[in-house]
């Protein structure tokens, strides 16, 4: 695969496996004290992500193909029943990403889950062909949200749906404040507002757009036309 289109070198850094991606996958996959950091770092506990993705496998048919992206280390497999009968595809820029969910999904028993490398910004994919996908805690890390938005919707067959999380520019404070060190570390990309991202999703087909905050993340969910 071609290396990303990366101006600002954040999907350089999520590929290299930077340390924060180890922390945070630690952080997602603890009940107990990740549970709380992540209570006190976005003002919303993980279990928000859970129920959401939750909520959206439970309306798919045997056999429909989910796109989960950025996979990380697998975070939302929990959500996953061992008898899921969807063809899942995990994918993330990351090698080390992709190998910590494929351990994820042996320490879970699940089988059919294809562990792919992609770029969100180019997805190797036929539009169309996917009925779900995730990207949680997603679109401030990427180099081109907009990009990733309409990628994502192209992939989407009709009444196809998306479910993602993401910090948006415009949240609010004290949340706000993890931009100046997202963008000095070098994991954070551009970002965008909630306005900016219902425009995108609009722009690219998306309908039924809702998005809600839970603390300084914010959730949308929309359907393809």
């Amino acid at each position: 695969m071609d290396a990303p289109r990366d101006a600002d070198g954040s999907s350089r850094a999520w590929q290299r496996d930077h340390p924060w991606a180890f922390v945070y996958d630690r952080i997602s996959g603890d009940s107990r004290i990740g549970a709380l950091l992540w209570r006190i770092g976005v003002g919303s506990g993980v279990d928000v992500l859970h129920r959401t993705a939750a909520a959206a496998l439970a309306r798919l048919e045997p056999g429909a193909t989910v796109l989960d992206i950025p996979c990380g280390g697998g975070i939302v497999l929990r959500d996953l029943p061992q008898d899921h009968g969807l063809r899942y595809l995990a994918a993330d820029i990351s090698p080390a990403m992709l190998e910590r969910t494929q351990a994820e999904a042996r320490r879970r028993g699940l089988t059919g889950i294809e562990t792919v490398e992609m770029d969100v910004g180019d997805l190797p994919l036929t539009g169309g062909s996917v009925d779900l996908v995730l990207a949680f805690t997603s679109l401030h890390c990427f180099p081109d949200p907009r990009a990733a938005v309409g990628e994502m919707a192209r992939v989407l067959a009709p009444g196809g749906r998306l479910a993602l999380s993401t910090i948006l520019t415009d949240t609010p404070w004290p949340y706000r404040g993890v931009w100046p060190v997202g963008r000095a570390a070098g994991v954070l990309g551009p970002g965008c507002s909630g306005s900016e991202l219902r425009a995108w999703s609009a722009e690219s087909g998306l309908v039924d757009v809702r998005l809600r905050a839970a603390g300084g993340l914010s959730y949308l969910t929309a359907t393809r036309d």
